[in-house]
């Protein structure tokens, strides 16, 4: 029973969660969410856990044939120690109590989920399997692993969703783009040998990388409207561009160096974050 759950457990992929979780805390910090009660706290990073749990563990239901193809990779359902039932009986369970939580907070808080929810359930499932759809894996993954979580904490705890959400949502989106983009490189070979037919499979390695390189150049141009709100740090913003864009400036770039970018719109949601909590 112990190993078991145990494998369980490991489908959530919980070491998996990190940036997700951070992209939905920011959500949080700039609606002020920090001034409300324990409790909304609480049953908000409640659901977000079982949102972002159901979003690892769908799709480890339905990726089996590639990790299987991947050493390095330990989905249970894939090495037959959960089967692929109990696993979706196990996923669908996480995103009802997710649903079910996010009622407390009203109904578009829960339309939002159950949209976000719909994405995540499809961009892994057949028929529409997203993923394996040139484009449709980028946009998707954008929205349901990006946008969406940022905006359902901003609608809980701001109430409404202004220009400069909506803002900070597309960066986010964008940013959640690159990085969709960045692990299917990495996984070319393997999705090729499975058959995924993903943006990278389908345009091919090098010219992947090549569209890889141009969002991130660009990247920027999707804070700079954001930080125009604070000109008194649009400064500081611009310094931090000036060396993203230096250290980024060479022309081979291995899929590790993409890392930068990582760095870059971290600082620059944390400088985001410092701003909107003492004005």
């Amino acid at each position: 029973m112990k190993a078991n759950l145990e494998f369980y457990f490991k489908l959530l992929r919980i070491k998996d969660w990190r940036g997700y979780f951070l992209i939905a805390t920011l959500g949080f910090v700039i609606s002020k969410g920090f001034l409300f009660p324990v409790r909304d706290i609480a049953i908000f990073y409640a659901f977000s856990f079982l949102l972002l749990a159901f979003g690892f563990s769908i799709n480890d239901c339905f990726d089996t044939k590639e990790d299987r193809l991947d050493k390095d990779k330990k989905n249970p359902i894939a090495l037959k120690k959960i089967s692929f039932r109990n696993g979706l009986i196990f996923s669908i369970l996480l995103a009802v109590l997710g649903l079910a939580l996010s009622t407390v907070f009203g109904m578009k808080v829960f339309l939002f989920c159950l949209v976000s929810i719909l994405i995540g359930f499809f961009y892994s499932s057949p028929p529409l399997r997203m993923k394996s759809r040139p484009w449709f894996d980028l946009i998707s993954h954008g929205l349901f692993a990006g946008a969406l979580l940022f905006l359902i904490p901003v609608l809980i705890f701001s109430k409404e969703l202004t220009k400069f959400h909506y803002l900070i949502a597309f960066s986010i989106f964008y940013f959640s783009v690159i990085l969709e983009l960045r692990n299917h490189i990495e996984d070319y070979e393997i999705d090729k040998e499975a058959g995924l037919n993903t943006t990278v499979v389908f345009l091919g390695r090098e010219k992947s990388e090549k569209l890889l390189r141009y969002l991130a150049v660009f990247y920027p141009l999707t804070l700079f409207p954001i930080f125009l709100f604070y000109q008194q740090f649009f400064l500081l913003f611009s310094i931090l561009t000036v060396i993203f864009l230096f250290l980024f400036q060479k022309k081979d770039h291995k899929i590790k160096d993409y890392k930068i970018i990582d760095v870059y719109a971290n600082l620059s949601f944390i400088l985001l974050s410092i701003v909107t909590i003492f004005e």
